[in-house]
């Protein structure tokens, strides 16, 4: 039983990792994609928090007590392993699409918080961000 906490705590700290990292406040600044004054460039793209680098992935990954949370709030689901990963993707906003300054923005946001709370508030921030199921 123990390796299997150790093993949700790894996968939870994966997908809080790829939600964090995502879309709570986009950035103002072009990222490399100089443009002729007037033209508009098109918004960054969404991607799960899985997919962010790993210097992002390091910067806006959920504290302990929130992976702690999540990763108990998902085996409360029994031993369907998929409900488990739903609810934990769920918890980690790792279910959610957005860019990747509105995943270090809903970090820090809610940073100050620790466990439910942060989950809770990281997730509202992201969503209230333009966060899209994924």
């Amino acid at each position: 039983m123990h390796m299997a906490k150790n093993t949700i705590l790894v996968h939870s700290a994966a997908l809080l990792a790829v939600c964090l990292g995502a879309s709570c406040v986009t950035p103002t600044t072009s990222q490399g994609t100089g443009s002729a004054s007037g033209t508009k460039e098109p918004p960054p793209p969404l991607v799960k928090w899985d997919d962010l680098p790993i210097e992002l992935k390091k910067a806006s990954a959920p504290p302990y007590s929130a992976i702690s949370y999540c990763a108990s709030h998902a085996s409360s689901q029994g031993s369907d392993s998929e409900a488990v990963k739903a609810v934990l993707a769920e918890c980690l906003s790792a279910d959610l699409l957005a860019t990747r300054g509105t995943f270090l923005a809903c970090h820090s946001a809610a940073s100050s918080l620790e466990g439910k709370a942060y989950a809770e508030q990281r997730r509202k921030c992201l969503i209230q961000s333009g966060a899209k199921p994924g």
